[in-house]
C-alpha cells in the first residue's frame, strides 16, 4: 500500500489516543501530519499552552517546557511511526485515515474498518514502549506558545534505531538517536 503523499496526511490527538498506550495528560503529540514509509519517517506536532499544568511550580514566572518532555514527544513519535507501520504491514493504514475521519465528523465513514483498526491494536502485544535508550542533545529551550516538530526516521541499517530531531519555528531544539525495544 502506498503511504498518502505528503501535505495529504493528518491525524488528531482522538486518534492518536488509540494508537499510543499512554493517556492524557502524558501524551506528548498533539497531531500526525506526515508519514511515509519509504524511507520510513514521521512529522508530528505539540503545541505548547501557557496552561500546561507542568509549568505551576517549575521555574515560577517563566513558562520554561521542561527538556525530559521534549525527550517524551520524540520517544512517542518513535512509537506511533512505528505502529502506523505496522498497521500499513496488515492492510489497516487506511483504517486510521477512517478513524481519522470519524473523529472530525466526516460523514460516510467505514465503521468496520474503523472498527478492525481498535480491534488491532487492543488484541496486538506491542512491546513495552517504555524500553529504550537516548542519545539525545537539547539545543535551545521552548517556552509557551510555542509549536514543537517532531522529526523521527528509522535507519534501515539499524532497525532499532531511531534519528530524530525537534524544531520550533525552524529552528533545531534537540537531536539525537533513540533505541527502542518494539517487536509485534
Amino acid at each position: 500500500m502506498q503511504s498518502p503523499e505528503k501535505g495529504q496526511f493528518a491525524i488528531g490527538a482522538d486518534v492518536i489516543a488509540y494508537l499510543i498506550p499512554v493517556k492524557h495528560p502524558m501524551i506528548m503529540v498533539d497531531r500526525i501530519i506526515s508519514y511515509t514509509s519509504e524511507p520510513l519517517s514521521l512529522i508530528a506536532e505539540r503545541y505548547i499552552s501557557a496552561n500546561e499544568p507542568v509549568f505551576t511550580g517549575h521555574f515560577p514566572n517563566m513558562k520554561l517546557w521542561p527538556g525530559v518532555y521534549t525527550l517524551e514527544g520524540l520517544r512517542q513519535a518513535c512509537y506511533l511511526l512505528h505502529v502506523l507501520h505496522v498497521l500499513e504491514k496488515v492492510d489497516l493504514f487506511k483504517g486510521v485515515l477512517a478513524l481519522h475521519n470519524r473523529q472530525i465528523l466526516r460523514p460516510q465513514i467505514d465503521s468496520k474498518l474503523c472498527q478492525s483498526v481498535i480491534d488491532y491494536l487492543k488484541n496486538t502485544k506491542m512491546s513495552d514502549p517504555d524500553l529504550f535508550s537516548v542519545n539525545l542533545k537539547l539545543l535551545e529551550p521552548v517556552f509557551a506558545g510555542s509549536l514543537i516538530k517532531y522529526h523521527v526516521s528509522r535507519d534501515e541499517s539499524e532497525l532499532k534505531s531511531w534519528s530524530v530531531n525537534a524544531l520550533v519555528d525552524e529552528r533545531l531544539i534537540a537531536k539525537g538517536i533513540i533505541t527502542q525495544s518494539f517487536n509485534v
